[in-house]
């Protein structure tokens, strides 16, 4: 499907983009992550990064690091072993409201269906969405980072869901584990990292657009207290990362 794709930087450049991340997206994703039929990766820079150097098999998401200028996080909703995959594109196609978000691209290619959203500053573009539905294939990513427009055309590995499951499937692998308690919390989490080989270095918190919000360092102890007082109520992501460079990612939500 990717090749037939290649035409696409005449349209890109001709657009002007006024976009952000819908949360009706976000909660789509949210309804559909833990069901087995697909595969969902949170995916920020140092994890891509870790991944990266790890198999995997498609070389043309290595080709991304040269093309993201700073990468913030993906989101990746993917399968390509379903028979609704129309229905679900047209259940994410719904939910998208142009009026926050403004249309960059729609091609219909037999019975694919492709749709992307994004946004431009300085002809960088910051937020992107990536819509595509077919009979057996669905694939959601949302972006944020920075790409320069001139070399969009490395965006073109995203529309296929194999590889996009492949991504997803290699980050969860290349992550390290660890722990917080309590989730949900009021703002105080303890952190923990089990493995003794190696120590916590520093913390980030992210918010659900990938923007990081609080950055902390850590003490290095297998197990330590953290106020996270000053964040509103919200969903976030934790990410650790250790003294030898490995990278654990969790979600939190916080409540008041």
């Amino acid at each position: 499907m990717k090749k037939r794709f290649l035409f696409l930087p005449a349209v890109l450049l001709a657009c002007m983009l006024h976009a952000q991340t819908s949360d009706a997206l976000q909660s789509f994703v949210q309804k559909h992550k833990n069901d087995p039929t697909f595969t969902f990766a949170f995916i920020s820079k140092d994890l891509l990064n870790v991944t990266l150097k790890t198999d995997v098999s498609n070389e043309e998401w290595k080709k991304i690091q040269h093309v993201v200028k700073d990468i913030g996080s993906l989101h990746i909703l993917a399968s390509d072993k379903i028979t609704n995959g129309q229905q679900l594109y047209k259940e994410a196609y719904n939910l998208v409201d142009e009026n926050e978000l403004s249309a960059l691209l729609a091609v219909r290619d037999d019975q694919t269906s492709v749709r992307i959203w994004a946004k431009e500053e300085s002809d960088i573009l910051t937020d992107i969405v990536l819509l595509v539905g077919a009979p057996e294939n669905f694939v959601l990513i949302m972006f944020h980072g920075q790409i320069d427009l001139g070399d969009i055309t490395s965006l073109v590995s995203l529309f296929d869901a194999a590889d996009a499951k492949n991504l997803a499937e290699r980050s969860e692998q290349a992550k390290t584990d660890f722990q917080i308690s309590p989730n949900p919390s009021k703002g105080s989490i303890t952190l923990k990292y089990a493995a003794t080989d190696d120590a916590p270095a520093s913390m980030s918190i992210i918010d659900q657009n990938g923007r990081q919000v609080s950055s902390i360092q850590l003490s290095g102890q297998q197990q330590e207290q953290i106020e996270l007082g000053h964040l509103n109520s919200g969903t976030y992501w934790v990410q650790l990362v250790t003294k030898q460079g490995k990278v654990g990612i969790q979600q939190l939500q916080l409540v008041r």
